[in-house]
């Protein structure tokens, strides 16, 4: 049996989730609290971190190491380039990781964590019922974690982050204006990565977290990117290809 331990907030478990169901690789889910998640994840693994893949006995975490071991593990060739060499989708993917993942939590954290009521509401949606009264008392103590976590208060670091997402957008663009996919002609890991990271800014439809518009301190940001075709792609991706759960 296949468990995978997430947040729904998680960009980074929407990736590992979505590579699953793209797969159509039957699993189960578990729904984890930001925060408390590491009376869990402790049981399991040294390292806190979600996405968390228990198969058999055995733990992965890391998006982009999970979507190896479906792909090497639990067959998941879908996954697997076509049109591209794996090292080079690797790689590319990586970046993307660093850029997107990254990017994404600095940049977005920086303005939505003084938001406590929405992010409150994001950390628990679709969480136990205990989690409002719990955001209600520890907030401030989660939201201290995160912003050392991610560095979301060191403006030169938040500032880099953003230059680089934007130069890994533009030249995401570039391989989109030649090609179909980022995996060529048909979609792959690669392609999966790119859009399930940048759900929290492009908000599709079809994800299962019910993303709010742009705070204020956001919308510039978000201005520079929608209608690109690396924005266009991540919401075609999600139209065209991400089936609901397994």
């Amino acid at each position: 049996m296949l468990t995978l331990y997430t947040f729904n907030i998680s960009h980074f478990s929407e990736k590992a989730r979505w590579a699953l169901d793209f797969e159509g690789i039957r699993y189960q889910e578990s729904v984890l609290l930001p925060g408390p998640h590491m009376l869990v994840t402790r049981r399991l693994s040294k390292r806190t971190n979600v996405p968390l893949l228990v198969h058999d006995g055995q733990v992965v975490q890391e998006s982009s190491v999970i979507l190896d071991y479906i792909a090497e593990q639990l067959g998941g060739s879908k996954l697997v380039p076509r049109n591209q060499k794996l090292s080079e989708a690797r790689a590319l993917e990586l970046e993307i990781d660093r850029a997107f993942g990254v990017g994404v939590q600095r940049v977005l954290y920086n303005v939505m964590l003084k938001e406590r009521r929405l992010v409150s509401e994001l950390w628990t949606f679709g969480g136990p019922k205990w989690g409002r009264l719990f955001y209600a008392l520890a907030y401030p103590g989660v939201a201290r974690v995160v912003d050392r976590m991610y560095q979301t208060s060191n403006t030169p670091l938040v500032d880099e982050s953003r230059e680089l997402f934007l130069r890994t957008f533009d030249k995401l663009d570039a391989l989109l204006e030649k090609q179909p996919y980022l995996g060529g002609e048909a979609p792959n890991r690669v392609d999966i990565t790119s859009a399930a990271l940048l759900a929290p800014v492009c908000r599709p439809p079809q994800h299962r977290m019910p993303w709010p518009e742009a705070p204020e301190g956001l919308r510039a940001f978000e201005a520079q990117l929608r209608g690109r075709p690396t924005w266009n792609h991540a919401l075609r991706m999600y139209k065209d290809h991400r089936a609901p759960a397994a």
